[in-house]
């Protein structure tokens, strides 16, 4: 693996890699400007050359362009994995649903046409590219079934769509109770939160992207009185998704879109700076998949691994009502420990009723609207 070593870039390379079903063998450092032609410069490249010798593949943890791609797989002769590619073997192997898999394969073709249109671009040239494939006929007859595949699956994601919208709206005025979608980073602990509320067993744990599909839980509160929701588990967000994933997955994280509120998951245990990072990044994500103008609670998880937490809770309470207005409010969690949980799911609960009959009109002056449609 071919990775910078400073933190956190390089513990996330590493989670990829072993969620993705790698065994890392060796790790090369690379964080210099990439070289125009070969992405990395001649004297890493055969460092790394020396280095693959007998690996399955080599994993590359930044984007590199078709072009650089193509030319480091022809000079190390092995499978080259870049970070895109990753994530996509990843949600591979945790796609569940139908949609899922197909989202899964879109974003995979999406990618595959960009290298089988530079191996054309090659073949045009004179160069030899036997090593990819049998020639360029064959490479233009791929880059058309390609194009018939993904037009399929658009048309089949299209009509799940319709279909789940629809259930939704059913679903809405049947239960007449709030929808909550929990949002924010991969590892956050949106699961965890999500199983202590609902006392469920939902798939947890230290690996990346173990939720792909949404999936919706009934969860009950009794304080003063009975609080009822649907919350949400949702696909988690990681910094600089590439454009390929977000196009593909914006069906998945369309359901904080369609929400009447949200909980925003942070790792109060990363640090404050990474913390506050993470709050900026995971607000523009929800601002481009359409959660604007609804209310927000921020969950400020892990409180049990963190020491004088207060500080930070203010600060990062602060700063998420400075960008995002509709703010409600931060409170501070462990899903661990079982903190503060029931608070969160009544504010969380609260949050939606009172943004629900907005919600109703638009849903009912636009039939089959949603999230920023509406």
């Amino acid at each position: 693996m071919v990775a910078c070593k400073r933190a956190p870039d390089f513990e996330e390379a590493l989670a990829l890699s072993e969620t993705a079903g790698f065994e890392v063998a060796e790790v090369l450092s690379f964080c210099r400007k990439p070289h125009p032609a070969t992405y990395l410069g001649p004297g890493k490249l055969e460092e790394l050359k020396r280095a693959a010798e007998g690996a399955d593949a080599v994993i590359v943890y930044g984007n590199p362009k078709p072009s650089q791609l193509y030319r480091m797989k022809k000079e190390l002769g092995v499978e080259v994995i870049d970070r895109t590619m990753l994530i996509l073997k990843i949600f591979e192997l945790h796609s569940g649903s139908k949609e899922a898999k197909l989202q899964t394969e879109l974003a995979r073709l999406k990618y595959e046409l960009t290298l089988a249109r530079e191996y054309v671009r090659r073949a045009k040239m004179g160069e030899q590219v036997d090593f990819l494939g049998p020639g360029e006929y064959a490479a233009k007859y791929v880059i058309k079934a390609i194009h018939r595949r993904m037009k399929k699956i658009e048309k089949e994601l299209k009509k799940i769509k319709t279909m789940r919208e629809q259930q939704k709206l059913r679903r809405v005025k049947r239960l007449g109770i709030p929808e909550i979608a929990v949002t924010g980073y991969t590892c956050a602990g949106k699961t965890a939160i999500v199983n202590a509320l609902a006392r469920l067993n939902l798939k947890e744990g230290p690996e990346m992207f173990t939720t792909i599909a949404p999936k919706h839980v009934r969860v009950s509160v009794f304080e003063d009185r009975l609080y009822e929701g649907i919350f949400i588990d949702t696909v988690g967000f990681i910094e600089g998704i590439p454009p390929q994933i977000i196009e593909a997955f914006h069906a998945t994280l369309a359901e904080v879109a369609y929400s009447d509120s949200a909980v925003l998951v942070l790792d109060g245990s990363e640090g404050l700076e990474r913390v506050l990072d993470k709050l900026d990044s995971s607000l523009a994500t929800l601002a481009e998949v359409g959660f604007v103008g609804r209310p927000l609670v921020i969950a400020f998880n892990k409180i049990d691994m963190v020491e004088n937490y207060e500080e930070a809770v203010e600060e990062v309470d602060e700063r998420a009502r400075s960008i995002y207005p509709w703010t409600r409010s931060t409170v501070p969690v462990s899903a661990k420990k079982g903190i503060n949980l029931r608070r969160l799911a009544v504010e969380a609960i609260l949050a939606g009723a009172e943004a629900r009959p907005s919600r109703d009109i638009r849903e009912a002056g636009l039939p089959g609207c949603g999230g920023s449609n509406c």
